[in-house]
C-alpha cells in the first residue's frame, strides 16, 4: 500500500515537471509579437503624450534593442540598446524631449513619453522591437490638438436693417467650428465665416451675423474643437436704442454711394477726352505686356517638356528577389503593399532585411527614362532611384551620399531626402500620382506631380560612377504602391 502510493506520487510530480517544461518551451518558441493600441494617441499641444506598446512574450531585455521612428529607421525619435539610450543620430526635433518606460520593460512595456508636444510632433510612429534574430513592429498614430483664445465679439456696423456682429477666436487645431445662440439654446444661421491658418499650422476663425430688432437681445458666440467637444464662448447683449439708427445710416450710405457713383462718372469722362492718342500708347502697351506673359509662358512649356517629358518611356517590374519579406508583390510585380506578417523567403545577398523596400527588375547605365508610381496611401512611403551598391542589410539612411535620390510625404509637409537634412516642400500638396525621371548621362533626377502637371523637386547633379541605377520604393503601413505604364 505505501509503495503503490509512493509510485502514484512520483508519476504524479514527473507529469507537472513535464508540463512546466512544455510549458516554458512553448513561451520559448513563440514569435515576437509587437502591440499599438487600438486607436490614435489625442494630446492637447503643451502636454506630455505617451505612446503605448507592448511585445510578448516577455523574455530577457538584455540584448532587446528598442526603436521609436517616424518615416525610416535614421536619425530616430528614441533607441534604447544594449540597456541604455542612445542619443547619436537621433531627429533634432525630439532630443531632450523624449524618455522610454525602463520599468515596464521587464512586464513586456516599451512606453514612449514626449514632453511638451506641438504640431509638428503629430503623425505616425513605428515601435521597432528586435531581440536576437527576431523583431517586429507596430505603428501608433498621435494627433495633437490647441485650444484657442475666448471669442472676442465685435459690432461691426448697421446692415440690411441690423446690426452686423463678428465672433473670432486664434489659437486652434485642428480647425474648429463657430456657433451663435440664443438665451434658449437655438443655433442661429451665420452670414459668412472665414478660417486662416498661421506658419505654426494654428487656426484662426472669424464668424458673422446680422441681428435685428425684434430678435431676442441676449446672445452667445462659441468656437468648439471637432474632436474632443471642447470650447470657449461669450455673452453679449444688445439695447433697443443700436437699432434705432440701422435705417438712417442706410440713408446716409445710399446718398454717400450717389455721390461716389457721379465721382466715378466724371473721373471716366475726363479719362476718355483725354484722347485717342493715349488709348493707343495704353493700347500698344498692353499688347507688350501679353506677347511677354505668352513668350515666359511657352518657356516655362519647354521647361515642363524637357525635363517632365523625357525621351523613353520604360516599363518598371518589380524585383521579387530584392523584396523584404514583410511586402507582397501582385502577380505581374507592378504593385506592391505591406503584409499582415512576413514571408517564409531565403535571406538572399540581394534583399532587403530591416528596411522595406523593393528594386524593380531593370536597371540603366545610359540614357532618359521617366516611369510613374500610383500612390494609394494611408501610410507612408517614399519613391526614387537608388545605385545598385546600396546597403541592403541593417539599417540604412537613404540620402545621396549613401545612394539614393527620392521624394515622400514627412511630418505634415512634401519632402525630399536631401543631404545633411531632408527638404520640406510645404507648398507641393500629397500628390497620388508622382513622375520619376532620370537623365543618366547629366546625372539629373527630377520628380513631379502628374495630378497637378507641375515639377515636384530636382536634385543637384550628380555621377552614378558608371555603376546601375534601380528604380527604388519603400513602403509604409497601409501603403500600396503601383508603377506605370
Amino acid at each position: 500500500m505505501m509503495l503503490s502510493s509512493f509510485l502514484r506520487c512520483l508519476a504524479l510530480l514527473a507529469f507537472i515537471a513535464y508540463g512546466l517544461v512544455f510549458q516554458v518551451h512553448e513561451l520559448h518558441s513563440a514569435p515576437l509579437k509587437v502591440m499599438g493600441p487600438p486607436g490614435p494617441v489625442t494630446v492637447a499641444m503643451g502636454e506630455d503624450a505617451v505612446l503605448p506598446c507592448r511585445f510578448s512574450p516577455v523574455q530577457s531585455t538584455q540584448d532587446m534593442e528598442v526603436t521609436w521612428f517616424r518615416e525610416q529607421l535614421s536619425p530616430f525619435v528614441h533607441r534604447y540598446k544594449v540597456g541604455q539610450d542612445q542619443n547619436g543620430n537621433q531627429m533634432l526635433q525630439y532630443q531632450g524631449r523624449t524618455e522610454l518606460w525602463k520599468d515596464g520593460l521587464a512586464e513586456g512595456s516599451v512606453n514612449l513619453r514626449i514632453f511638451d508636444v506641438q504640431l509638428s510632433d503629430r503623425g505616425n510612429y513605428t515601435c521597432f522591437v528586435l531581440n536576437g534574430s527576431e523583431y517586429d513592429e507596430a505603428v501608433v498614430e498621435l494627433k495633437v490638438t490647441a485650444s484657442g483664445s475666448a471669442p472676442l465679439v465685435a459690432l461691426e456696423r448697421y446692415q440690411d436693417g441690423g446690426i452686423r456682429v463678428s465672433c473670432r477666436s486664434a489659437g486652434w487645431y485642428p480647425r474648429p467650428r463657430v456657433l451663435w445662440g440664443d438665451p434658449h439654446g437655438q443655433h442661429l444661421p451665420s452670414l459668412s465665416e472665414s478660417v486662416t491658418q498661421d506658419q505654426s499650422s494654428l487656426f484662426a476663425v472669424e464668424s458673422s451675423i446680422i441681428l435685428t430688432r425684434g430678435m431676442k437681445q441676449n446672445f452667445s458666440c462659441w468656437v468648439q474643437h471637432i474632436l474632443d467637444g471642447q470650447e470657449h464662448g461669450s455673452a453679449f447683449y444688445i439695447s433697443d436704442p443700436f437699432f434705432h439708427n440701422a435705417h438712417p445710416w442706410i440713408i446716409a450710405l445710399g446718398m454717400v454711394l450717389v455721390v461716389v457713383v457721379a465721382v466715378l462718372i466724371i473721373a471716366v469722362y475726363l479719362f476718355r477726352i483725354k484722347g485717342k492718342h493715349e488709348e493707343q500708347i495704353a493700347m500698344r502697351e498692353a499688347a507688350l505686356r501679353d506677347r511677354d506673359a505668352e513668350i515666359e509662358k511657352q518657356a516655362e512649356e519647354l521647361a515642363w517638356r524637357r525635363y517632365a517629358v523625357p525621351i523613353e518611356e520604360v516599363k518598371v517590374v518589380l524585383d521579387s528577389d530584392t523584396a523584404h519579406r514583410g511586402l507582397v508583390l501582385s502577380d505581374d510585380c507592378k504593385s506592391v503593399r505591406r503584409g499582415e506578417k512576413p514571408q517564409d523567403i531565403p535571406d538572399i545577398p540581394e534583399r532587403f532585411d530591416l528596411c522595406r523596400c523593393v528594386l524593380g527588375r531593370e536597371g540603366f547605365t545610359s540614357g532618359r527614362c521617366y516611369w510613374e508610381v500610383e500612390v494609394e496611401d494611408r501610410g507612408g512611403w517614399t519613391v526614387g532611384v537608388c545605385r545598385e551598391d546600396v546597403k541592403r542589410k541593417g539599417e540604412i539612411v537613404f540620402k545621396p551620399e549613401e545612394g539614393f535620390w527620392a521624394v515622400g510625404p514627412g511630418v505634415g509637409h512634401f519632402q525630399t531626402l536631401t543631404s545633411p537634412d531632408s527638404t520640406f516642400l510645404s507648398e507641393i500638396q500629397a500628390s497620388k500620382r508622382i513622375r520619376v525621371s532620370l537623365d543618366y548621362e547629366e546625372g539629373r533626377v527630377s520628380f513631379f506631380s502628374v495630378d497637378e502637371n507641375i515639377p515636384i523637386f530636382t536634385f543637384q547633379l550628380t555621377s552614378f560612377e558608371g555603376k546601375t541605377v534601380y528604380p527604388w520604393f519603400w513602403v509604409g503601413c497601409g501603403t500600396r504602391l503601383k508603377v506605370w505604364p
